[in-house]
């Protein structure tokens, strides 16, 4: 279980999260996605604190940008969907995208590891 939970949130995080988030505002005009997209990552980032998994969410924000940014490359002969995406280019949004969830997953996992840190010496002191 130790190892199985680190690997789970990995896994979840390898799912382009971006590029469906700008796909479904593309084709569908709806930014539901990119509030969904925000709260999973907070979450796995919060969980990923708690637990010290710190591997699974920096290897899974790599591999999770890596795949956005492949799949919207092969968008890019589309001219529509690059004119959709303004001021921004659809790869301008995705690197602003994955820095700014980077830097709220930053602060979600040090919160998190804070929390975690006090819980444990407050269960060493009342051993």
């Amino acid at each position: 279980m130790r190892r199985l939970l680190p690997f789970i949130i990995f896994i979840i995080y390898c799912i382009p999260c971006i590029y469906l988030s700008m796909r479904k505002d593309f084709e569908d005009d709806s930014k539901v996605n990119y509030i969904i997209m925000a709260i999973v990552t907070v979450a796995l980032s919060c969980i990923s604190g708690l637990i010290r998994a710190d591997l699974s969410l920096i290897l899974g924000n790599i591999f999770s940008f890596s795949t956005s940014y492949f799949y919207n490359a092969l968008r890019l002969p589309d001219s529509k969907w690059e004119k959709y995406f303004t001021p921004f280019n659809s790869v301008e949004q995705i690197i602003l995208i994955s820095l700014g969830g980077l830097v709220l997953q930053v602060i979600i996992y040090t919160l998190a590891r804070k929390r975690a840190k006090r819980y444990i010496r407050n269960a060493m002191i009342s051993k």
